[in-house]
């Protein structure tokens, strides 16, 4: 009997964190989401029998989300942010340290040692503030709920969706203001401020546009959650562009002047203001974009950074985002702007291809596997080179963290594109995620079934 429970505390102890683990594999990329790629991956890749990976972890968010009880909201936050209010978003630095060196009786180091760069070094107390963690769940949890209600048309999960956007947007009592006036705080003596680097927390709010457009059809969809996100999105796009903190992020020479763009042109377009989300995109094509790539396709401002390749490739999710937008809105064709160095995004993305990522950490090669789809697709591929180079990457992905894949605008039209040697790749075909990862989404699930099976026997044996 002593063995029963002390097998069955293991296993419930291996199968919580395989859960975890599942969830922790996501990490969402800006990536640009519309309704028609969506269709288009459910007329001709859509599988209930044999979902592919990374629809299976889709399905697998969104259920788990439409069962979580426990609300995001800006109110979690047992931090109040400077000004009092607790609707103010809130984070810290994440390359910023406190030192201490020469200051004697320390016992805050906080509000008693200036907090210096060590970059690239990820301080592990900013996790101690929940507004970051409950805005990237909030919008992964959205993203999975509307996805799963496009593709499936359960109205449970619309709802769902639509409760968390009210309580992060609308609801007077929870959402957050729309302003990021205290995001990548620096902390230390003296007041405490916001930096434009806080900017960069809300990039994946350009996924809430497209959650709107899915939602809009559904029955739990009402005038007062639409004028509310859009009200928001609306006075979130004026801060951005009026604020100091707004113009100092567009000021910037690399990746947080990509991602403020990226931003502001998404919501302005979202929001009916086409003629501005084209102007900014013109801009930023005229002024910072022209300093951002060499003649090699490196790019400078990234490139000098502790984790290099992660950076370049960082910064290429939101340049490719901001050319499909700009796309679809006939504004400037950002593919063929070259910089004064001459070089376009296809250039910034050929550099990456040889090269092996040597930045700490376990996110390989595979992190430039969207870039090399977008560039694909917009530039062609007659040597088969990026055929080749998708083939080798995906081999090293679980799937099962690759959403972008479902909705990649184009790529998934383009199943069928031989290489060099004539050899023919389906890129609809993500089983091929699987090939040599136990991993594809319930791989960690399966690790909890060995365990189940491993208790069993030593029950049994002793």
């Amino acid at each position: 009997m002593k063995n029963i429970q002390i097998f069955t505390i293991i296993f419930i102890i291996n199968l919580c964190m395989s859960l975890k683990t599942i969830i922790a594999q996501i990490s969402l990329k800006v990536d640009y989401v519309t309704i028609e790629g969506l269709e288009y991956f459910k007329s001709h890749n859509f599988s209930s029998n044999n979902p592919n990976p990374a629809l299976k972890s889709i399905n697998s968010t969104a259920s788990i989300a439409l069962k979580n009880d426990s609300p995001y909201s800006v109110m979690n936050t047992t931090v109040t942010p400077p000004n009092g209010n607790k609707r103010e978003y809130i984070s810290y630095a994440p390359y910023l340290w406190p030192s201490c060196k020469g200051i004697k009786n320390v016992t805050d180091p906080e509000t008693q040692c200036p907090y210096k760069p060590r970059d690239g070094l990820y301080n592990p107390d900013v996790r101690n503030l929940s507004d970051p963690v409950d805005s990237r769940n909030m919008v992964r949890d959205v993203l999975s709920l509307s996805i799963f209600y496009q593709l499936h048309g359960d109205e449970n999960f619309a709802e769902k969706a639509v409760q968390l956007l009210d309580t992060w947007f609308v609801n007077e009592e929870t959402s957050m203001l729309p302003e990021v006036i205290y995001g990548q705080i620096k902390r230390g003596p003296g007041e405490w401020k916001g930096r434009e680097e806080g900017i960069l927390d809300t990039r994946l709010y350009v996924y809430i546009p497209v959650a709107v457009r899915i939602l809009e059809k559904s029955r739990a969809w009402n005038d007062n959650i639409d004028k509310g996100i859009r009200n928001w999105i609306s006075d979130f796009s004026n801060w951005l562009m009026n604020s100091n903190l707004g113009k100092q992020a567009f000021k910037r020479s690399n990746n947080h002047a990509t991602f403020y763009v990226a931003q502001l042109a998404t919501y302005l377009e979202f929001s009916g203001r086409i003629d501005e989300a084209r102007n900014l995109i013109r801009k930023f094509s005229e002024t910072t974009f022209q300093n951002m790539i060499l003649k090699s396709g490196e790019q400078p401002m990234e490139s000098k950074r502790t984790k290099p390749y992660h950076y370049q490739c960082f910064n290429l999710e939101a340049l490719t985002y901001i050319a499909l937008l700009s796309q679809k809105i006939n504004g400037t064709n950002l593919w063929e702007i070259r910089t004064k160095d001459g070089a376009t995004i296809q250039n910034a993305v050929d550099y990456l291809i040889p090269l092996k990522n040597q930045d700490a950490g376990q996110e390989g090669e595979a992190i430039l596997l969207p870039a090399l789809y977008k560039a694909r697709d917009y530039y062609g591929d007659r040597s088969g080179k990026y055929a080749n180079t998708i083939s080798k990457f995906l081999k090293t992905t679980n799937g099962a963290s690759e959403w972008w894949t479902i909705y990649s605008p184009k790529s998934l039209r383009d199943g069928n594109v031989k290489n060099s040697n004539g050899k023919s790749y389906n890129y609809d075909n993500y089983d091929s995620y699987s090939e040599n990862s136990a991993t594809s989404l319930f791989g960690t699930s399966l690790y909890a079934m060995l365990s189940f099976g491993l208790g069993v026997f030593f029950v049994f044996l002793y």
